[in-house]
Formats: C-alpha cells, structure tokens, sequence
C-alpha cells in the first residue's frame, strides 16, 4: 500500500475535498501522535490559505534568476551583478500603487518606496542579512498582466554566504510554480537536481529555465539542451519543461515562448494550479503519514515480547539515545564556548586601525575646541560619541558575515547528525521489519540572529566641565589634548570589548535555540517512533482502518474518503 501512495502524489479532488482530507490527516497524526508531521501540516494549510500563487526563481547564484524578472518587470528594479547579491527573499506582484514593505524575522513590518528595496533585500547593502529581514513584498500596477500570480527571486544557492543558500531552503515549502534557472556555464549540476528533488516533495509544477543560451551557438545550445533532457530522464519518469532564455533583444522569441508557455498559462490558469500544487502536497503528507502507520501495523501482527523487541533494535539502548541528546548539546556548547575568543580575534586588527582613525581624526578636530574647557570637553564627548557610533557600526557590519558563522556551522551539524540518525532509524526498521521507516526529511533551518544595536558608553563620568571656569584653556590646552589621545584609546578597547559582549550574547542566544530545537525534534521522533511500536497491538484495527482511510484520500473521492475515516 504504501509504495503505491508514493507513486501517487496527487490527489484527484477538488480543493474542497483536499482540505478535508488534510484535516482527515492531521486527526490521524494526532490519533496515534505521529507529531514529528506537524511542520508539514501548519506548511500545506499556509498554503492553502494563500490565494496567489507563488511562481519561485530558484536555482545556482549568478545563473540570472534577478536578470529574468527584471525582463518580466520592465525595469531594472532588482539588482544584479556578478558577486551574489540577494540576501532576502524578494516578492513581486500586482499592485494599484507602487509600494514597497519589509517584513522583519521579528514580525514588524515597513512601508518603503520600492527605490529603496536594495537597502534590505542586497548583499552589498544588507550584509549577512544584518537587518533581519524575513522578505521584501513589491507591489506594481505594471504586473497586471500577471495579476493572479506572484514572482519570487531567491538568494542564489551554493554562493559563498551560506545565509543565502539557508533563504532560499527555507522559503521552499511555499512554492508553487517552480522555475529553477540552470546556466549554460556549467549545465545542470548535482545541486540542481538535489534542487528539483527536494521541490518535488513541495510542488509538481516544476520547469528549468536555461540562462545565458547567447554565450552558445545554434548547434551547442541543441546539445545542452539534449543533456539536460537526457540527465532529468535519468531521475524522473514525468519529462520536466525546458525553456532556454536570454534577456537579449535578439533572443525575444525564446522570451515570447516562456511567457505564453508557461506564464501567462500559469497566470490564466492560477486558481487551478494553486489547487494541483495543495493536492500534490497534502498528496505527499498521506504518503509520510502512511509510511509511519505501515511500520506501526508490521510491529501490531507480533506479540508483545516480540514488539519491545523491535522497538529495541529499531531506538537502540537508552543510553546511546541519551548519548546522541547529549552530543547535540555538546556541539552547541562547544562551539558558544569559542565565541569570545574567536570574535576578538576577528577584531583585534579593527581595534588597532581604530585607535589610529579617531587619532588622526582627534588632531584635526581639536583646534575648532581650543574656545574654553567646557567648550573642548562637550565638543570631544559628542565627537567621539557619533565617531565611534559610526566605526563599530561598520566594523559589525563588515563582520557580520564572521560572526553569523558558528550558527551556520551549528546549524549544519545538528541538522546533519539528525538525518544521520534517521537513516539509521529507517536502515534498523527495514531489517526488523521489512518496511524502511517513511520519514520526512529534516528542514532544520535557523533564523539568523539580528546584528546587535551598536551603543556607545559615556565617555566621561565626572563634571569635569565645571572646572571651565577656573582653568583657562591656553595653558592647559596640550595636557587637554594628550588626555583626549589616552581616552580616544580607552573608548576604542572598552566599545571594542563592548561590541564583541554584543554579538557573543545574539550568536549565544542563536545557539541555545538551535540547541533547544534540535533536542526537540530529536525527542519527538523517538517519541512517535515509540508510540507507534508500543501501541500498535491494541491499536491494530483503528491502525488498518487509518491506513484503508489515507489510501481512499489518496485516490480523491470526498464522499467515498469521509465514509472510510469513520464520516469524519
């Protein structure tokens, strides 16, 4: 039963009827616990909820996903270049006015002339995603033609900010409509069809996108295009389209073709495609969701010694579980113990460059203070305030990227040893009995932590001013000065000091929740695995009866469905 429902990963019904058997599977999960789907779940109802659909440019970094929608667009609003240079998701839809919106990781949201969308949404000019934007939503009547659809441009994958590749993984679970960009220079690599692997669990409206096909002649660019066909056919039974394209005026049939052939097919047909693409997911939640209750259904047909027995050789001893927990709490704990160590070492060179700046800039700035004391004391505080303000706000900036570094390391690890132990999982089953264990794949993904707000100590904490009136400043003009040189030093050390204390305690708090999460989804996959097992004797009858229910939602019949689930 289950090898059929893989095969089978649409629903043939209407999206009524797809919506109840999403609730039908959710009742099933929650019947026998199976909690480790839930994040699939809440991903197909935000789906479901979504009235547009999602047409992602997806695909390498320079492969000129910015460069199509821009042609779309009519107007160079996204930036492009030959460094990566998206660091946020970017939403371009229809909209009576020109309006720009910043959505932040934390939830606010601004309001922006989209003219200053490249503030948020660039890698020069939001470095590391310092400004913790979740996506940028452009809005413009110039897409009418496209009303109904909504274009998204990724980060491009495999650059060497790993922040732009976790963007873009992260946002998969909402596509619809997958246009994955593949350059002529080189076509086709093992990340792209890891790509279009992993967008087939999500969508199975998938089509490649062959960029930059005016660096090839007529004849080279009919063997890329065989290679691609002849690669995908290897993988794939349904052939996935294949549109080359260039955004150069002499290349506007290839331009007319992907816009009739797909777009505006997509745009004309998007209540439809939106329907296909949330049967196609819930599709693939029933298979999971089988894949769990098969395995529970092996283990019901054999005695209880025999069950406790195969839940033992499925989990492992105790203690080796309560080991692997620990190692993942290791892996964070080590890598917050060299957070101190290693951000000083990042700036050690900046502190000395600094002291040297503000010196220089101190003798420029000290002669227009020389008027009285008071006058030297205000003016240098307020000097050194704003100077230093702007220095560690551009050191942190510069370092951004550095010190979102051990999240990403953390990152993948955690997510790596918890596939690693899934595998095994599903390795053990097979072998105790017969069936893999069907488990969803681990989208672990972190938020990355905010670049902290800069702040700057009080420069003096005396009143040294009230000395202005009895101390005139000709004659202690120069002991006035070197004092400034030795607090220029001192500021310097302590907001050094005081910007790594910064980042240490975002990255640390990053780190603790990356830790937490892991430990939980750790948790909750033993737990179902365990519930499962250990119920599955006195739970064999509701366990067929839920298996011969998902199967009747697989194949769509709304009435046929709420009869097999008990008129749920």
């Amino acid at each position: 039963m289950i090898e059929e429902l893989e095969e089978r990963v649409g629903l043939k019904a209407t999206p009524s009827a797809v919506g109840e058997a999403l609730d039908a599977v959710s009742q099933i999960c929650r019947r026998h616990q199976i909690t480790s789907l839930d994040e699939f779940q809440a991903s197909c109802r935000r789906f479901a909820q979504d009235k547009l659909l999602n047409v992602a440019v997806l695909g390498r970094f320079k492969a000129g996903k910015s460069s199509l929608l821009n042609h779309l667009i009519g107007r160079p609003l996204l930036p492009v270049g030959v460094i990566p240079i998206t660091s946020a998701v970017t939403e371009v839809q229809y909209g009576a006015e020109e309006r720009g919106e910043v959505i932040f990781l934390d939830g606010r949201r601004q309001v922006i002339p989209i003219a200053r969308i490249g503030e948020f949404m660039s890698e020069t000019q939001n470095p590391g995603n310092a400004k913790g934007v979740a996506r940028v939503l452009v809005e413009m009547p110039a897409m009418e033609r496209y009303r109904g659809i909504r274009f998204v441009d990724t980060p491009g994958l495999d650059s060497v900010f790993a922040h732009n590749t976790d963007a873009s993984l992260d946002w998969l679970p909402n596509v619809g409509l997958a246009l994955v960009a593949i350059g002529v220079d080189p076509p086709l690599s093992q990340r792209d069809l890891e790509l279009i692997r992993t967008l087939k669990r999500y969508t199975p409206r998938i089509a490649i996108l062959l960029t930059k096909v005016d660096l090839l002649g007529t004849s080279e660019l009919k063997q890329v295009e065989d290679f691609v066909r002849s690669r995908l056919a290897g993988y794939w039974d349904q052939p996935v389209p294949l549109y080359p394209f260039s955004i150069r005026t002499e290349f506007e049939g290839l331009q007319q073709a992907l816009e009739k052939e797909l777009l505006l097919e997509a745009k004309q047909g998007a209540d439809h495609e939106h329907a296909e693409i949330f049967r196609h997911k819930v599709g693939t939640l029933i298979a999971e969701c089988s894949g769990y209750l098969t395995v529970a259904l092996q283990a019901a047909e054999v005695s209880d010694a025999e069950r406790a027995r195969i839940e033992h050789k499925i989990l492992g001893e105790q203690e080796s579980l309560a080991d692997f927990r620990q190692s993942l709490q290791l892996a964070v704990r080590y890598q917050m113990g060299m957070l101190r160590t290693s951000f000083e070492g990042l700036v050690k060179e900046d502190e000395t460059r600094l002291r040297g700046v503000l010196v220089e800039g101190l003798q420029s700035e000290f002669p227009a203070w020389t008027r009285s004391l008071r006058t030297a004391l205000e003016s240098f505080e307020e000097w050194l305030q704003a100077s230093l303000l702007r220095e560690m706000t551009e050191v942190s900036s510069r370092h951004c990227e550095e010190f979102n570094e051990p999240v990403r390391r953390v990152n993948r690890r955690l997510s790596q040893s918890l596939q690693d132990f899934r595998n095994r999982l599903s390795e053990r089953a097979l072998e105790a009995l017969g069936v893999p264990l069907r488990t969803t794949e681990v989208d672990f993904r972190a938020e990355p932590p905010r670049a902290p707000d800069i702040r700057v100590g009080k420069i003096f904490d005396r009143n040294w001013e009230l000395l202005s009136l009895v101390v005139p400043m000709p004659i202690v003009k120069g002991i006035v000065k070197r004092h400034f040189e030795r607090k220029v030093a001192d500021a310097v050390f302590v907001n050094v000091s005081r910007l790594v204390s910064q980042w240490e305690e975002a990255i640390s708090a990053s780190l603790r929740s990356l830790g937490k999460e892991a430990e939980h989804r750790f948790d909750e996959l033993v737990a179902t695995i365990g519930r499962l097992i250990a119920g599955a004797g006195e739970k064999a009858p509701q366990i067929r009866a839920d298996l011969e229910c998902l199967a009747t939602l697989a194949h769509g019949a709304a009435k046929e469905a709420r009869n097999a689930c008990g008129g749920r």
